[in-house]
């Protein structure tokens, strides 16, 4: 099957943190892939298909451990898996040096790595 993505995917495997937009608690989840345009992730907590969520991965650099930058998106599917939901979140900021340095790094790490 030929791939129509704009952007290519990184498979990188990371700790994260998604929480709706309006709420304050944080579900777990577990970064599948990403790129500059979103990622996929698979979710312990609920997430709903279109709802706008706040990420935050966290990935080690050496001995020390990074966390990315609060990082707006909207969900743009969401996918039963067992007792998990794999979800595709859509950044709904321009990823840059500038604005999210440390997920900056994060995407040269999976691009370096594939």
């Amino acid at each position: 099957m030929e791939e129509k993505r704009r952007l290519r995917r990184r498979y990188l495997l990371a700790e994260v943190k998604v929480r709706p937009q309006t709420d304050d608690d944080w579900t777990d989840a577990v970064l599948m892939n990403i790129n500059r345009g979103g990622m996929c992730l698979y979710a312990l907590g609920s997430i709903r298909n279109k709802s706008r969520v706040v990420i935050k991965i966290i990935y080690s650099e050496g001995r020390k451990k990074l966390i990315s930058e609060e990082i707006p998106g909207v969900v743009k599917w969401v996918v039963p898996v067992g007792g998990q939901r794999a979800a595709g979140v859509m950044f709904t900021e321009k990823v840059s040096r500038a604005n999210f340095p440390v997920l900056s790094k994060c995407l040269a790490y999976a691009v370096k790595n594939k």
